[in-house]
């Protein structure tokens, strides 16, 4: 993956997690792990292999969360229904 495409997937990936945090699926907390490695989707210097560590510790944070809310994702969730 091109540095340009994962910093496109982090960027929505937070955009996932704040979503997560807004609905109650996971406390702020669960991302402190991420948010230690100082680097955000707006990191544009940053290089590829610290957003690709920082875009895994996200995606492994959000599949947890998900993974332990039987309520994420669920049929007739407005948020994951299409338009």
């Amino acid at each position: 993956m091109k540095k340009n495409e994962l910093v496109h997937l982090h960027a929505l990936l937070t955009c996932v997690a704040e979503d997560f945090v807004d609905r109650g699926v996971v406390d702020a907390d669960a991302f402190a792990e991420y948010r230690a490695l100082g680097i955000s989707s707006r990191s544009l210097r940053a290089s590829r292999e610290d957003h690709e560590t920082a875009v895994r510790r996200l995606a492994e944070t959000l599949s947890s969360a998900a993974a332990e809310d039987p309520d994420c994702g669920a049929p007739g969730d407005t948020h994951l229904s299409p338009p």
